[in-house]
């Protein structure tokens, strides 16, 4: 079977499961995204052992980014029926994440190794459970709808859409015609070109900017929006996603890996398939609650 065909028929599977796991109620959507970023975590601390010697990290890692992404859901309040936001608990987390990475450098590292070997494992929970795991605050807790993952979907379609475009553009139209050839991140990604992310940035721009000020996408957060607003929105989010493709890039490349994972067949795993969205996500929801507090 090829490649495509596979990329096909993972699609065709996924994409309906995700949408009925986001659709059906908050605990259906959170453990969806907790177990996400674990297996995001698994795989970052699987390419930092191929790289520094020392405990495998991948079980630990899955722990605490599933952790954190919970932390911040509880963090929100209004989930799993509680009425009130959990208080210091991304903080107490994050404190208790810590203490274990430090506890097992010191006890299991060489010393010539220890902080290199820390700073790289600790960035899988700090990346994909801390920074990441902030998509949730972007979910509600209503039942069997979409309405309440306006935000968190605005941004899954926008990244997918900026890949495929950029994908398709710079493969058949870049350096045909009017269009050169230009490569983005040679040293990173080396058929990535600069036409295929400016095609894929203008269509962000495009595809954000509408439904954030045509439509009640962004109505849970209360910001006046208009035209301005849904095009710098389209524009950042844009950015973020490219930033988190090429981090994740970069990752395998040093550690000399060429799909994170395989929990989608055909497409990788969880950093090939949401390494723009982990950047992306959080993003459009620190933007938009400055939006809401400033405006």
């Amino acid at each position: 079977m090829s490649n495509l065909a596979q990329r096909l028929i993972t699609a065709v599977i996924a994409i309906p499961l995700v949408f009925g796991l986001l659709w059906f109620n908050d605990v259906s959507r959170i453990a969806l995204m907790c177990f996400l970023a674990g297996v995001g975590a698994w795989e970052w601390a699987g390419m930092a052992r191929k790289m520094y010697q020392g405990p495998d990290m991948r079980a630990y890692s899955f722990v605490a980014s599933f952790a954190l992404t919970l932390a911040w859901a509880l963090s929100k309040g209004g989930l799993f029926g509680l009425a009130q936001p959990v208080p210091c608990v991304v903080a107490m987390t994050s404190m208790l994440v810590l203490a274990g990475y430090i506890a097992m450098a010191y006890s299991k590292v060489d010393i010539e190794k220890l902080f290199p070997w820390l700073v790289m494992h600790i960035s899988a929970p700090l990346y994909v459970g801390l920074w990441g795991g902030m998509n949730v605050l972007m979910m509600g807790n209503g039942k069997q709808e979409l309405s309440s993952c306006y935000g968190f979907i605005l941004v899954m379609t926008s990244v997918w859409l900026c890949d495929t475009v950029a994908y398709f553009f710079g493969k058949f139209a870049a350096g045909k015609g009017p269009f050169g050839r230009h490569p983005f991140a040679p040293s990173i990604s080396p058929k990535k070109t600069w036409e295929g992310s400016i095609a894929g940035s203008v269509a962000t721009v495009a595809w954000v900017a509408y439904w954030a000020n045509c439509s009640s996408a962004l109505s849970a957060f209360n910001v006046s929006m208009d035209w301005p607003k849904a095009i710098f929105l389209g524009v950042m989010v844009t950015i973020a996603g490219q930033a988190g493709d090429l981090l994740m890039s970069a990752l395998k490349r040093w550690s000399g890996t060429k799909d994170s994972g395989n929990l989608f067949v055909g497409h990788g795993g969880v950093l090939d398939r949401c390494d723009s969205f982990m950047l992306a996500a959080p993003m459009l929801y620190i933007l938009l609650d400055f939006m809401k507090n400033f405006s």
